[in-house]
């Protein structure tokens, strides 16, 4: 089932490829449903359909109770045909269960969010996606085991599949003159579609088995709780400030910061699309004990996400208004500034996203609950501090300040637990490179505020390729190219 024919570090390559590639794809498809939301919503619309989202992620991860990422790890660890059939099964038959009596809880307790966040609304949107939470969960499991056996194509093909969907179904809906409850019907019927078509690509690779079911739900049950403590604290450390403007203010405001967060979050496609293959490979490797491998993983994949994040970063925030203006309308100005202080951030912790889940793929669960439950804590008491006094300025100021703090902690884990250490000389370099950049922007946006913007990033591009990649990096992405020129690409 192993792609033999490949060397790892190609085939790892080809795997970011096929992921990233998905992962522009699916951004753009976002980014255009989001504006095309915004437009026919406005603020208040797109608040109510943000806070809905923001409810239906942590209880989609209690239910899901961690077995989707226990099912890559085992997959990817094992890999034979009969023993990855059983596993899936197992966790197809589980997570059906968990589905159901979810959909059930969700759709009686629905009043009660929208008495708590004071948004009536709340409730239809709540019990709309009731009715999805068996297909979403199963569907999450789908992925999952496309993931731990790194069959890329196909998860790339699933995620382009779904985000095109999500997009016409919202829009058709939208336009037919449904409200916000048009959008989230879009939804619905998006997630009943795409789970029809995984199940039938999953049936490419394994064959439902009964096989060894109290054993197997035993193992995915005891990783997946060790690991379900973690995904909730971060899933509400992921959205805590967004949570906490719905409760201290108005959904007007959410729909303000939730255009905000997209675009700080919108090039997270890059270590998401690396931290994604990542996961299966670090799983991998350090089952052989093959700690180089490790090591030279996450030295590559921080330094090639932080060239990145970097670049887009500084393009985001000296063109903020213009962006915000041309996708969402004037109307959405009021983002801009909280923007601009979310970018730092969300690059600085974009970084270290590319290798996030490192401590999950070699077992060290308890590590990711730690490092998220500080971050959370943290998060929750500068946002109880700054938001009643300066809104959502207040939301991106905390949510900033958290991530950074958030950063050095998991710097410190790795050092101490997983004895990996950060090229710390590359990272000061960039670190002055963007300060002397920064200066010479705001120096001549005097004369013109485009000028000096294309200058600042002409030079930081060029700094990169001549000072900061290797020699070795520089011959790694031809190779890449010319491989995906000739077909090779495509192959894998």
């Amino acid at each position: 089932m192993a792609d033999t024919n490949i060397r790892p570090a190609k085939k790892f390559a080809f795997d970011v490829g096929w992921v990233f590639i998905s992962s522009v794809i699916v951004l753009m498809l976002h980014f255009f449903q989001k504006p095309v939301m915004a437009r026919y919503l406005g603020p208040d619309g797109l608040g109510l359909f943000s806070m809905a989202f923001m409810i239906i992620g942590i209880v989609e991860i209690i239910a899901g109770f961690g077995i989707g990422e226990a099912l890559v790890k085992y997959v990817a660890e094992y890999r034979e045909y009969e023993r990855v059939s059983s596993l899936t099964s197992s966790a197809f038959i589980t997570i059906s269960v968990f589905g159901i009596i979810t959909s059930v809880a969700l759709f009686f307790s629905s009043n009660l969010f929208a008495d708590i966040f004071d948004m009536p609304y709340l409730s239809i949107l709540l019990k709309i996606y009731a009715i999805a939470f068996p297909f979403s969960l199963i569907y999450g499991i789908i992925l999952g085991f496309l993931r731990g056996l790194r069959k890329m194509k196909y998860f790339a093909f699933l995620r382009i599949l779904d985000a095109s969907l999500a997009l016409a179904f919202i829009l058709a809906f939208l336009a037919a003159g449904f409200w916000v409850e048009g959008a989230m019907l879009g939804i619905l019927f998006e997630i009943i579609v795409i789970f029809v078509v995984g199940m039938l690509i999953m049936k490419k690779f394994m064959r439902f088995s009964l096989s060894d079911y109290q054993g197997n739900t035993k193992m995915l049950a005891s990783f997946g709780s060790r690991i379900i403590g973690a995904n909730i604290v971060g899933q509400i450390y992921y959205n805590i400030d967004t949570l906490m403007i719905g409760y201290f203010l108005t959904s007007t405001e959410v729909g303000y910061y939730a255009v905000a967060i997209s675009l700080s979050r919108f090039f997270w496609l890059v270590p998401r699309a690396i931290a994604t293959v990542a996961y299966p490979a670090i799983s991998e490797y350090w089952a052989n004990g093959n700690r180089q491998a490790v090591n030279k993983l996450v030295d590559k994949s921080t330094k090639y996400s932080a060239c990145i994040l970097i670049f887009a970063g500084m393009s985001i925030v000296f063109f903020a208004k213009d962006i915000i203006t041309f996708l969402f309308t004037p109307e959405f100005l009021p983002a801009v500034l909280p923007l601009a202080i979310l970018i730092t951030g969300t690059v600085t912790s974009g970084i270290l996203r590319s290798v996030g889940e490192i401590f999950a793929s070699v077992g060290k669960v308890n590590l990711v609950l730690k490092i998220s439950i500080i971050g959370a804590v943290g998060d929750i008491i500068l946002n109880m501090i700054l938001i009643p006094i300066y809104g959502i300025i207040g939301a991106a100021t905390a949510t900033a300040a958290s991530q950074v703090l958030n950063v050095g902690i998991t710097i410190y884990f790795l050092r101490k637990a997983l004895v990996i250490k950060l090229d710390t000389p590359w990272f000061i370099k960039m670190v002055m490179l963007i300060s002397l950049l920064a200066v010479l922007f705001y120096g001549l946006s005097i004369l013109n505020h485009y000028f000096s913007a294309t200058i600042a990033l002409f030079l930081y591009t060029i700094a990169i390729i001549k000072y900061f990649l290797t020699k070795e990096d520089k011959a790694y992405f031809v190779s890449i190219v010319k491989h995906a020129l000739y077909g090779d690409f495509i192959k894998v």
